[in-house]
């Protein structure tokens, strides 16, 4: 609903929140649940403490800032939200900054943000670095994670756990078949249950055939009539542990096929 009201800059209103649209250039796509629902209780006891930041646009009141707070207000049940009118045209200078001071964006949402801005305002990576605060080689390297595959770019924009660092050192390589390829080789890294349940099976399937097999050429190889008794004494413990472990597998991979003529009979 456009609104007909005259707001002064930098003054606080008490804004109702069905007044307030997302800002469609918000910078931040992803919201912690988890945070969401702590924020959301947090606003029930103490009510919203620092106001949000609001622009109006064909009469339309958009957040620049604060829709995370606006988002838990509405959870709460509130009806309005201490907020702050501003008529600065570099808005999306105040949300990207807001947005990074508080660490609400994840590394690709600045990104995109950082590209949007550059595009939309004829930036350079200097004027870029001076808004923000931070180097041009900082500037540089978070744009640089838009060369990334959207495949990548998808799964990172809602994923926070993903150090920027690392994202940075994937979109260094040239190709995007590299990309993805470094890109999974993270995840696996950072996740051994599931490298466990996928791979690690068949590894270790796989080493134990080489080490049988290495071990019966070798077992082959002994001529039992030239050893020595001592040589026998230290030979028979070590095939009868043999025997057994191999006994016990052999066992095993039997027993779910008895079970099962069982059960079908």
């Amino acid at each position: 609903m456009a609104t007909t009201q005259t707001f002064v800059p930098n003054q606080l209103y008490d804004m109702p929140l069905a007044d307030l649209q997302p800002d469609p250039n918000q910078p931040r796509k992803y919201l912690d649940p988890v945070a969401l629902d702590e924020l959301t209780a947090s606003v029930k006891e103490h009510s919203v403490i620092a106001p949000i930041t609001f622009r109006v646009e064909n009469g339309i009141c958009y957040i620049v800032a604060g829709e995370r707070r606006c988002i838990a207000a509405r959870k709460a049940g509130l009806a309005t939200i201490p907020a702050v009118y501003t008529d600065n045209p570099r808005y999306e200078e105040i949300s990207i900054t807001e947005n990074t001071i508080r660490a609400d964006l994840t590394a690709m949402e600045e990104a995109e943000a950082l590209d949007r801005l550059q595009k939309s305002k004829s930036y350079k990576q200097e004027d870029l670095a001076r808004i923000m605060g931070k180097s041009v080689t900082t500037i540089s390297q978070t744009l640089s994670l838009n060369r990334l595959p959207e495949a990548i770019r998808d799964e990172c924009r809602k994923d926070p756990v993903v150090p920027k660092r690392v994202l940075i050192e994937i979109a260094v390589k040239k190709q995007e078949r590299s990309m993805l390829k470094a890109y999974e080789a993270y995840k696996a890294s950072v996740n051994p249950e599931k490298k466990e349940k996928t791979g690690s099976g068949v590894t270790l399937v796989q080493g134990a055939l080489k080490a049988m097999q290495a071990a019966q050429k070798k077992i082959e190889a002994l001529n039992a009539g030239d050893l020595s008794q001592e040589e026998k004494d230290e030979l028979t413990p070590a095939l009868n542990g043999i025997k057994g472990v191999v006994e016990t597998i052999l066992a095993a991979i039997a027993e779910p096929a008895t079970k099962k003529k069982k059960t079908l009979a």
